[in-house]
Order: structure tokens, then C-alpha cells, then sequence
């Protein structure tokens, strides 16, 4: 008689997950488990998922995910199944089958250290029994082809460093440069975010030789966001700027909130978020001020092409104290990747400060063109 099993999701790390399945989509998958609790898992953590009498093996390479599906006649749970990864031919087919043939003999020698430290498994043909790693009668242990083995944790973080320098000569002579750095983690149940940047200009007055400082600026940005659902998350985020030419030591805006995911699709990301703020800041001079207000921000990602990405953000900030102190930060750019860890990257970034200091201009542009390295 046929058992009756509810879904079972396999990870890489041979964790085994029951419940019922309820909503997907391109990067998640939600389960329902008993008590009506929800859980969010990334496909990429995925290794396999059992259904009733069907088994899907989850596959992927760099571009999109591939399925298996294996059709059974009997029900079939997750727990029965070891799913192996393996590059070697000598793992699916006996050694002395492939000493045969000579062009074998050095995949064979080495796979032999490796075979060695493995438990011996019996001849079948002499037990008349079938072999099965060990399991429980019934079970299938399955070993698919790949260039990673699953019991590697996949990879939930990536960087970039980038630089860039314009030198300008002729009426005018002026060096510009800038550095810029970035960090994401995207796991299962949160996200950490960090990018930073620094920017610097000098411009020569060729009457008098003298060079002058017009750009000294730096800025970073830190972020936490905690997922409560698939699209539903927390976050905190925390702002500093230090700017020379506007007097600027330094500037600090702290903003909890709540942010919902409109779009989460693999290529195709919009969200928006909201919360209090506080702002200190603290210019030459010892003059300090600090204000409580809200800050609203939104960001926009697409992947035009597997190599080619365009992002926009908008972050808006408003005191709760003067109706005129506000300021909105905003930048986009686009980023192609010339090689995995090679790419190009040009952006255009806004800031507009409706209460600047005393002979400052309210608005603060910037087109800046960078190679960076992805790691």
C-alpha cells in the first residue's frame, strides 16, 4: 500500500525539510509546516524535492536552474535518497570496466586514493542482492554528474572593488579619482549590505600653479534587513558622509524600518522601504546638529542581459522638526561584466540637501566611470 508523505525538500547540506509547499518562485520557495509556520528556502540551497511518487532533482549553473524529474511507482520520501555529486567516471562504473581501455588508465590511478578511503561494497552479482549505500530496502541512492559536489555550502556572499581616474589638461587642468567598494550576503532568513565610497579632485589654476581641492567627499552605507516573509522584511540602515569642501566632519543618519518586495524575480527587483531616522552631523567649527525625522528609500535592479546589470536608488529624508530640511539621495548606473571577475561600471549620482551650509550649492552631482573586480 502506498504511503501517503507530505513534501520533503532536501538541502545540499542533506538537511531534510517537511511540509507543504504553498508559493515559489524564481529565487524562493515557502513551506507551510505544521502549526502554520512558514519558512523561506533559496532554490539555491536546494538540493532535491519529493512529492508524493515524484522525486525533482534541483540543477544549476551560473545562468538558470534546470530540473529533473523522476516519476516513481510507489511513494518516495526524501530520507531515502543520497544524492551525490561526482566528475568521475570511476565513481558510477566499476574499476576493472574502464582498466580496459588505456586512455582510462589515468582517470583510473587518480581515483584510486579516493576509492581506497571508501567503505568496500559488495559484488552484487555474487550476493544476488542489490547494494544501496547502507539504506533501508526501498532506497535509491542517486549520483548525477556536476562540477560541484552538494555537500558545499553554496556561496551567499560576493564583493567588488572598483577605481577610476579623469585627467582633464589643456584651460583647465584637474585630476579627478575615485574608490569604491561593495558587500552583499543574501542568506536564508537575512541580508547584510555594505558599500563605500571616496571621491577626490583636484583642480590646477594655471595663473597661479596652485592646486586646489574642489572634491574630498567619502561615504558608506551599512545594512541589515531581516526577512519575516518572502517579500516582508526589517531592516536597519546606517548612513555616514565626511565632506572637506562642505565643512562636513562627518554626518550620520541611523533609519529602522519595514520595506516590502513588490518585484523578486531573478532578473527583475523593486522594493521599497520606510522608518523613523535620526541624523547628527557635525561641521567644522565644533557646530553640531541633530534631528528626528522619516527616511523613505527605494531601489530598482534589472538584469538586462546574463552579463549586463542597470540599478537605481532613491533615498529620501525629512526632518520632523523644519518642513524645509530635507534631502534626497539618489544614483543610478549600469555594470557589465567583462569576465567573471572583470567588469565596467558607470554611474550617475545625485545629492540634494534643500539646507546646505552657508555658500554651498543645494545640489551635488557626480558621472563617475570605474573598472572594478568582483570576488
Amino acid at each position: 500500500m502506498d504511503r501517503a508523505i507530505s513534501d520533503e525538500i532536501k538541502t545540499i547540506d542533506g538537511d531534510i525539510i517537511e511540509g507543504e509547499v504553498v508559493d515559489v518562485d524564481e529565487e524562493y520557495l515557502s513551506i507551510r509546516h505544521s502549526g502554520d509556520s512558514i519558512s523561506f528556502l533559496q532554490w539555491r540551497i536546494i538540493s532535491l524535492i519529493s512529492r508524493d511518487k515524484e522525486v525533482i532533482i534541483v540543477n544549476r549553473d551560473e545562468t538558470q536552474k534546470k530540473f529533473s524529474i523522476l516519476k516513481t511507482a510507489n511513494s518516495l520520501s526524501a530520507k531515502d535518497i543520497n544524492l551525490t555529486a561526482t566528475d568521475k567516471i570511476s565513481d558510477i562504473y566499476p574499476k576493472e570496466m574502464m582498466e580496459r581501455h588505456p586512455f582510462f588508465e589515468r582517470g583510473v590511478k587518480q581515483s584510486v586514493q579516493t576509492d581506497d578511503a571508501r567503505p568496500n561494497v559488495p559484488d552484487t552479482k555474487k550476493t544476488g542482492k542489490s547494494e544501496q549505500s547502507g539504506s533501508s530496502p526501498g532506497t535509491f541512492d542517486t549520483k548525477v554528474a556536476s562540477a560541484q559536489s552538494p555537500s558545499t555550502p553554496p556561496k551567499t556572499w560576493k564583493g567588488s572593488v572598483g577605481a577610476g581616474i579623469n585627467i582633464k589638461d589643456g584651460n583647465t587642468e584637474s585630476t579627478s579619482t575615485h574608490v569604491k567598494g561593495g558587500y552583499t550576503n543574501e542568506r536564508k532568513r537575512d541580508n547584510i549590505y555594505f558599500d563605500a565610497l571616496a571621491l577626490y579632485e583636484v583642480v590646477t589654476n594655471k595663473a597661479t600653479d596652485v592646486d586646489e581641492e574642489t572634491v574630498n567627499e567619502q561615504r558608506a552605507t551599512a545594512k541589515y534587513e531581516y526577512k519575516h516573509t518572502l517579500r516582508l522584511y526589517s531592516f536597519f540602515n546606517q548612513y555616514f558622509e565626511h565632506d572637506e569642501i562642505e565643512n562636513l566632519n562627518y554626518r550620520f543618519i541611523s533609519s529602522p524600518g519595514m520595506g516590502y518586495r513588490f518585484v523578486l524575480k531573478d532578473a527583475l527587483k523593486y522594493k521599497v522601504e520606510g522608518g523613523p531616522a535620526y541624523a547628527r552631523e557635525r561641521f567644522r567649527g565644533g557646530i553640531i546638529e541633530e534631528t528626528l525625522g522619516i527616511r523613505i528609500g527605494q531601489y530598482f535592479d534589472w538584469k538586462i542581459l546574463p552579463t549586463t546589470a542597470f540599478y537605481a536608488k532613491t533615498e529620501y529624508v525629512q526632518s520632523a522638526e523644519e518642513a524645509a530640511d530635507w534631502r534626497l539621495d539618489s544614483g543610478m548606473g549600469i555594470k557589465h561584466n567583462l569576465t567573471k571577475s572583470l567588469s565596467l561600471n558607470l554611474e550617475l549620482l545625485d545629492q540634494y540637501d534643500n539646507t546646505p551650509g552657508e555658500g554651498k550649492e543645494k545640489e551635488d552631482r557626480a558621472v563617475i566611470g570605474s573598472v572594478g573586480y568582483n570576488f
